[in-house]
């Protein structure tokens, strides 16, 4: 189209046009709005303003992906061993962050809320479900982590009780069990 007119020499292209062609008129494009479902504000500091009805689909769709992901978080923490230290600091921080999307959820739900659909009646019971599942999974790392410590302790006791000086050590028994070595007598 750009070279419509030009000599057959200056075209680059190979095209020639007849003589007595038009060039071609592009058809313009129609383009429509309806706003049957949208709500129009006119706010005299902000102009107007144009809302879509429909907009709580989209929290909706959000808690949804936020609930997926947070199934994700759950199952690999609980999937995690429970034997080495930096895999329960990487569990902790899993079930912070599955406690920040529950929270999410529980925002998605209020501003569900605040648009007047009746969907947030279900968001709400999954992000206190999703905050519920949170804890009990914290408190089976918590566990964990004390038994590990725990674990840790009787360690460090029993390699502490070989260094400890002969003589120290308890003998069994009361101080009648022996009575020429009783001091009392």
């Amino acid at each position: 189209m750009a070279q419509f007119g030009q000599a057959a020499k200056d075209q680059v292209f190979d095209y020639s046009p007849t003589p007595g062609d038009k060039e071609p008129q592009l058809a313009s494009a129609t383009i429509s709005v309806d706003y049957a479902n949208a709500e129009i504000i006119s706010d005299r500091r902000g102009g107007v303003i144009m809302f879509v009805k429909d907009r709580w689909k989209n929290w909706v769709e959000r808690a949804v992906y936020l609930l997926m992901l947070h199934v994700t978080l759950i199952i690999i923490m609980l999937s995690l061993p429970k034997n080495e230290e930096y895999y329960l600091i990487i569990a902790y921080i899993l079930s912070g962050a599955s406690a920040l999307l529950s929270f999410w959820v529980f925002l998605c739900a209020a501003l569900l809320f605040k648009l007047h659909s009746m969907s947030w009646l279900y968001i709400l019971p999954l992000s206190l479900a999703m905050a519920v599942m949170t804890g009990v999974v914290l408190l089976k790392i918590k566990r964990s982590d004390v038994s590990l410590s725990e674990l840790k302790e009787s360690f460090q006791k029993l390699s502490a009780a070989s260094n400890e000086d002969a003589r120290l050590i308890s003998v069994e028994g009361i101080p009648g069990d022996w009575p020429d070595r009783d001091f009392l007598q």
